[in-house]
């Protein structure tokens, strides 16, 4: 007897394109051990498919129909006619008529008896209901019908083999959301590429990237997207655009935006692209199909060679057609993380005699039952010398691969990357925030969850009562400076953890009666640095100056600096002559390792200081300094960015404004004038200027090739740098260069002996290919050698991980090892060039 299962999956959905797996693998396999299996249809009788009694959708007026039920039942024969059609495929449906002919149902569905449909068994068949209001998915589904052009999925298999496990679909059903018809699509001709879409879902089909992540997110200058490996090929982007349009008749069925306006969305509904053949063929194949095609199968493996790595796109293009005969297979795609990493992959359907570049991608968008990950290092082609050496396996180095009938030609890919020199790992999804100074562990941020980072154990995330902030760690990693509400009052305060159970506050300046308010909920003091035995913390408070209970009275002199220390508790610093009427607040936000120095800064980004807790020192009244956030361990360096002031004009009104004057070294041990000028970072020749607009013409205009760089620099000044660490000694130092007024960030070490050193121009002589694609703009903390960082990407969650210990320098024509920082000045101040010989171009 025949065991039946009630699938429980997450929806099969069709997003709204331009408003809101082996080519397309499957949608669901059952859980058999060691050997999971997609689920089919039997495919030895027709499918039969039976539509809904209602209107499919109204006109304006909501009685007038604008798709008739007559209409969306020819749309529905149309859908399940492509699919039956694919010669190499032995699924076949038909229309069997419409609800009246299933007793169970029998009925126009509305969101009042919608669980006839999807609670019950209705018997062998795909059930397509028509959401004539959108209100099914709005009520019933909980999703929203302005983005949500539909649902499908296998709703019940049995076990049909009497092994124990699932195996055949007997019953599905598909969603149609009428209310997403647009005015202009007068027959559904449009909307008819959702059908076709879902009903793939219920045939048990998932998504597929090939060319609609081209032709529905590749943006000309701003996020492109390439037929092949970027920097390979040129780039195809949204038809209209402005660039070098994706032809709409190349996008794939499966790609999971469906844009229902334009007649992208009719290209969608006709099963004629090979990669939506290859799926459909794949699961229900002819006895003739594997033998008078090619296929490709290989596994993607990390850059060790060994370990395999699930969730990455790979495609043959074939040579000649690229864009027309382009197939393509998710890793793990047939095992879905069940059975673990899983880097395999199998792409069929090929033309024989013809030939095909193989290469990686990662999926841009959309749901896919294997999970989708990013690359881990460059994407590249396939070529016959594959490995790990991006010396020898260059990106762009291509073999074709000719296509045989019958044939499965096997072609295994590897990331690039050394496993010598300097290593790049990628964290977490989130944003590692300190690193500690003993290096290996850190804290970090997702929103307002606070975690834990160790490099042998991992992630660990706090409890829920704990609220990041900063993510300040003290030296050994021990001590987190962190907020909670502890009293449960709904006002949290600074506090320190030190393990499980071991949550404290530290206090604040108003008795934990009022504070101001933020993405941590009330705080009534806020930490953001911790000194290296976790004994002195500062950050700021709030104050009720107006005894009103609000502490909101942020030009009144509501927040204020604040010092903690173990035994001394908290105490406001020094903030006497300061004119909060005009600056708004003040805070301390960094702390020397040993506690003596604290730096700070105001409302309108002034750098302050305090020596010892001592009288305030205005950075910017004395050096003109801004965004003090990083000093040393003894409190003998700090780095501070620089301004002057200049005068400008606008409609006959002078005004002054300040440009970027540089960075200083300052000792605060040696008193406030102790500064020593350092070289900074230009415009144009070592940080490249975005083109600017030209306000009189309104055109964009790339001002080093106009002006040059001295006129650039005489207006805009340097590039404005921010110090965000550096090590115990203040011989490295990390941050970012550039402006988000002039849109161009770049991540930048500064080494003592050496200068100024880019961190794409680090990575890149260094080989490190993971950093090829992203690098670091913004290195967000360093440990106290020097040799360890964290950092990401400004405005993304990310981190990546490097290990720096040791790096390479090219000398008298050989790439030679040596330790960072202090081999690696030595040997660059004897002549040597940074980075590996290999990769000096």
């Amino acid at each position: 007897m025949n065991k039946t299962y009630r699938i429980v999956a997450a929806l099969a959905v069709s997003l709204l394109g331009s408003a809101a797996v082996q080519a397309a693998g499957p949608l669901m396999l059952n859980d058999k051990p060691r050997d999971p299996q997609p689920l089919r249809w039997n495919t030895a009788t027709p499918i039969p498919v039976y539509t809904d009694l209602g209107v499919f959708t109204y006109d304006f007026d909501g009685t007038t129909p604008f798709i008739t039920n007559a209409r969306a039942n020819e749309m529905v024969k149309f859908a399940i006619g492509q699919w039956s059609a694919v010669p190499t495929s032995t699924l076949k449906a038909y229309w069997a008529g419409d609800f009246s002919k299933v007793p169970s149902i029998n009925a126009d569905v509305t969101v009042n008896n919608a669980r006839q449909v999807y609670a019950q068994e209705n018997g062998r068949g795909l059930h397509v209901v028509y959401d004539t209001t959108g209100e099914i998915l709005a009520d019933f589904f909980g999703v929203s019908p302005d983005s949500v052009l539909g649902i499908a999925f296998p709703k019940i298999a049995i076990d049909s083999d009497g092994d124990g496990y699932e195996d055949t679909i007997v019953e599905a059903m598909a969603l149609m959301n009428g209310y997403a018809v647009q005015a202009n699509d007068t027959d559904g001709r449009f909307f008819n590429g959702i059908m076709t879409h879902e009903f793939g879902h219920a045939f048990n089909l998932s998504h597929s990237q090939v060319n609609g992540s081209m032709a529905y997110f590749s943006m000309p200058g701003w996020y492109d997207l390439y037929p092949g490996v970027p920097g390979c090929v040129p780039a195809r982007h949204i038809p209209g655009w402005g660039g070098n349009d994706m032809p709409v008749q190349y996008v794939e069925t499966m790609f999971p935006y469906i844009n229902p306006r334009a007649q992208i969305g009719a290209e969608m509904s006709t099963v004629d692209m090979p990669d939506d053949i290859a799926a459909i063929s794949n699961l229900y194949p002819t006895p003739g199909y594997r033998s008078s095609t090619g296929s490709i199968s290989g596994v993607l493996r990390l850059k060790d060679g060994r370990t395999p790595y699930s969730g990455v796109n790979i495609i043959a293009r074939n040579v000649n057609n690229p864009l027309g005969d382009a197939v393509s297979a998710m890793t793990g795609d047939q095992t879905q993380g069940k059975l673990g990493p899983d880097g395999r992959f199998r792409i069929t359907n090929l033309k024989p005699g013809q030939s095909y570049w193989l290469y990686m991608e990662e999926i841009v968008a959309g749901g896919y039952p294997t999970t989708p990950r990013a690359l881990v290092s460059e994407a590249e082609y396939w070529n016959v010398a594959e490995s790990a050496n991006p010396a020898n396996d260059k990106a762009c180095d291509m073999t074709a691969i000719t296509a045989v009938a019958g044939s499965t030609q096997t072609a295994n890919l590897t990331f690039n990357g050394y496993d010598q020199g300097v290593q790049f790992y990628p964290v977490v999804d989130a944003a590692l925030a300190k690193l500690s100074k003993n290096g290996g562990m850190a804290s970090g941020l997702f929103y307002a969850t606070q975690f834990t980072w160790d490099i042998n154990k991992g992630i660990q995330v706090m409890p829920p009562n704990v609220i990041g902030t900063n993510g300040a760690i003290s030296r050994n990693g021990q001590k987190i400076l962190v907020n909670a509400d502890l009293n449960g009052n709904g006002i949290n305060t600074m506090a320190l953890w030190a393990g499980p159970g071991k949550l404290s506050s530290i206090g604040d300046l108003n008795g934990d009666t009022c504070g101001g308010e933020g993405q941590q909920g009330v705080s009534s003091s806020y930490g953001f640095a911790l000194d290296d035995d976790g004994r002195t913390a500062v950050g700021l408070a709030y104050l009720d100056v107006k005894k009103n209970g609000q502490c909101q009275d942020s030009f009144g002199g509501s927040i204020v600096p604040v010092a903690w220390t173990e035994g001394g508790g908290m105490r406001k610093l020094d903030d006497s002559g300061f004119d909060y009427a005009t600056e708004g607040w003040l805070r301390a936000q960094a702390v020397s390792g040993d506690g003596s120095v604290v730096l700070g800064e105001t409302n309108y980004s002034k750098a302050m200081a305090w020596v010892n807790q001592g009288k305030r020192i205005d950075l910017f009244k004395l050096h003109g300094a801004v965004n003090a956030y990083a000093v040393n361990r003894d409190g003998t360096r700090v780095m501070l960015d620089t301004t002057k002031a200049v005068m400008r004009s606008y409609d006959g009104v002078s005004y002054e404004d300040r440009i970027s004057n540089g960075p200083l070294l300052w000792n605060p041990k040696k008193g406030p004038a102790a500064v020593t000028k350092i070289a900074g970072l230009r415009w144009c020749t070592d940080v490249a200027l975005p083109a600017q607009i030209d306000w009189a013409t309104w055109q964009y205009v790339d001002r080093c090739a106009t002006e040059g760089p001295a006129a650039v620099e005489a207006d805009l000044g340097l590039v404005p740098l921010q110090i965000n660490d550096m090590s115990d000694d203040g011989k490295v130092i990390i941050g970012r260069a550039g402006s988000y007024w002039l849109g161009n960030f770049e991540g930048v070490m500064w080494v003592e002996g050496v200068g100024w050193i880019k961190l794409a121009d680090f990575f890149r002589k260094q080989g490190v290919a993971e950093a090829y694609r992203f690098g670091m703009q913004n290195p967000g903390s360093i440990n106290g050698a020097g040799t360890e960082m964290v950092g990401g990407l400004l405005g993304a969650m990310g981190t990546w991980y490097v290990d720096m210990k040791q790096v390479y320098v090219c000398q008298n024509g050989s790439s030679v090892q040596t330790g960072f920082p202090l081999g690696f000045i030595s040997k660059i101040q004897s002549g040597a060039k940074m980075g590996r010989c290999e990769h000096q171009g």
